[in-house]
């Protein structure tokens, strides 16, 4: 497959963690949010169906289970072409941001949290290296990011928050199960932290605060959750990523994690800065997530833009491999996905979903 590049950097504002603790002035005020859900309302209304693409690379994981990069990146690449529709990968990140400004960050919110079958750093990395080499973004104005910067490193990534490069760290410095535990709060003496400043109302008197990360170092967002069955919500893929994004996820747990996965996804900062989800379906867990090793190779990528038919479609190349290992689907926990769709985030309808395949080799 070949690229077009366009390698002329920009001379962007960087904006590191520590400037933004120091800084009062920091906020969302001055920060444009186009509506990202626009082409799925747009689909709806119009009866185009939304486009979940799914490519596959025969040589993506070698003999000893590492991710090959290059071939990552040619996936990464190739989804990008086929879920926008274009001819060259230029073309297609500039649909995905068409108002991107010289001063923009673009976060990519990975999962760390399953050290084993975590999104791949060799995933993360090349949708940033593909945004740098196609857009010409300055690599400062990335930040790689989730919950903590121990998992992260505990996963396989660096942490940077130096003013020169891709960005990486985490929304607290460390997280500790015991303190998880025995206190159900996380540790936020050292690191950004949450904006108690943008409360989400969860319902019945409950709030949540969104990593201040988001809040007030992101324009826009990249998903990029991991293909993972779970315990209790039966699946967590990009609609329940965010829970990675709040101060307090432990407290909505009951009812399969339902409203809440759905409430946190539609709150307007995630919901209007969310541009595309790309799912690394590397590796997937089918049975008892989101720990543990990862359980079989499917070698793919996942993207859309809407999260709702990612999410089911995920679903349903779980159910295949629990059918396969005859389990039970796990479409019944999985209610969060319904009411998804019924808050507007998209659709799990298969009647108004297009999924498009390919295999690389």
């Amino acid at each position: 497959m070949t690229t077009h590049n366009n390698k002329d950097p920009l001379n962007k504002q960087r904006f590191t963690r520590r400037q933004f603790i120091k800084s009062t002035a920091a906020g969302v005020a001055g920060i444009y949010l186009a509506p990202s859900l626009a082409l799925v309302a747009d689909a709806a209304s119009s009866g185009m169906k939304s486009r979940v693409v799914n490519i596959s690379h025969a040589n993506m994981i070698n003999q000893d289970d590492q991710i090959i990069i290059r071939n990552a990146r040619q996936t990464v690449d190739q989804a990008l072409l086929m879920l926008t529709q274009k001819k060259n990968i230029k073309d297609a990140w500039m649909q995905v941001f068409p108002d991107l400004k010289t001063k923009d960050t673009i976060g990519l919110k990975v999962n760390g949290i399953n050290r084993k079958c975590p999104t791949h750093p060799q995933i993360a990395y090349s949708i940033a290296n593909s945004m740098i080499d196609s857009l010409g973004i300055d690599p400062n104005n990335i930040i790689i990011w989730d919950r903590s910067s121990s998992e992260l490193e505990k996963a396989g990534y660096t942490i940077n928050e130096s003013e020169k490069n891709i960005r990486c760290f985490g929304t607290v410095d460390s997280f500790s199960i015991a303190r998880w535990i025995l206190t159900m709060k996380q540790n936020e003496d050292d690191g950004i932290g949450y904006d108690k400043k943008i409360p989400i109302d969860m319902g019945d008197g409950q709030i949540s605060h969104l990593s201040r990360i988001l809040t007030g170092m992101c324009t826009y967002l990249v998903n990029v959750p991991v293909l993972k069955d779970h315990s209790e919500a039966g699946v967590t893929l990009s609609l329940k990523n965010h829970y990675g994004t709040i101060d307090n996820p432990r407290d909505y747990h009951s009812n399969f994690c339902d409203p809440f996965i759905g409430k946190i996804y539609a709150a307007p900062l995630i919901r209007d800065k969310t541009k595309l989800i790309i799912c690394d379906a590397a590796f997937g867990i089918y049975d008892g997530g989101p720990l543990g090793a990862p359980q079989w190779k499917y070698n793919s990528i996942l993207a859309s833009i809407d999260p709702v038919a990612l999410d089911y479609t995920g679903m349903q190349i779980i159910n295949a491999e629990r059918k396969h290992n005859d389990l039970d689907p796990v479409t019944k926990m999985a209610i969060h996905i319904q009411t998804a769709q019924s808050m507007g985030l998209g659709t799990c309808n298969p009647d108004n979903i297009q999924v498009i395949e390919s295999v690389l080799r």
